[in-house]
């Protein structure tokens, strides 16, 4: 029960980071197509319920505390009542720096049969997941 208490502090303290973005430029080295890409690919995983795959795809130091069930939770949670994922609509990029450290974040508009929802996706300079947002919009 304790590791999912951190787990889950773990994932609102990066929904509290990715709350703070503001259109700023990507940091030096990264690429807004492959960053994108990247966004695209974990955002269809968490759509299609792959909860493992984006596992995988988390930092080590970031998946230590972090279950493919927490990320199950968190999607469960936030897309209730959106219906079923059809498309992504839309997508943009921002850079953002927090805790000595830049990163790339890929915010997809995705469509579902009764709501739209939101992810946000950190990448760090290695296009390695390290934070995520979901919401419905």
């Amino acid at each position: 029960m304790r590791r999912v208490v951190r787990s889950f502090a773990g994932l609102v303290l990066i929904f509290l980071l990715l709350c703070s973005c503001q259109g700023k430029p990507l940091p030096a080295g990264m690429d807004e197509e492959t960053l994108l890409k990247n966004g695209r690919e974990v955002a269809v995983l968490l759509a299609g319920g792959d909860y493992e795959g984006v596992l995988s795809r988390i930092r080590a130091d970031v998946a230590a505390g972090v279950s493919a069930e927490d990320i199950q939770k968190l999607v469960i949670t936030q897309t209730d009542g959106a219906g079923t994922y059809k498309q992504i609509d839309s997508v943009m990029t921002t850079g953002q720096y927090s805790n000595g450290e830049d990163y790339g974040v890929a915010v997809l508009y995705c469509g579902y049969t009764k709501k739209n929802v939101l992810f946000r996706l950190a990448f760090d300079g290695n296009y390695e997941l390290i934070g995520m947002e979901i919401k419905k919009t």
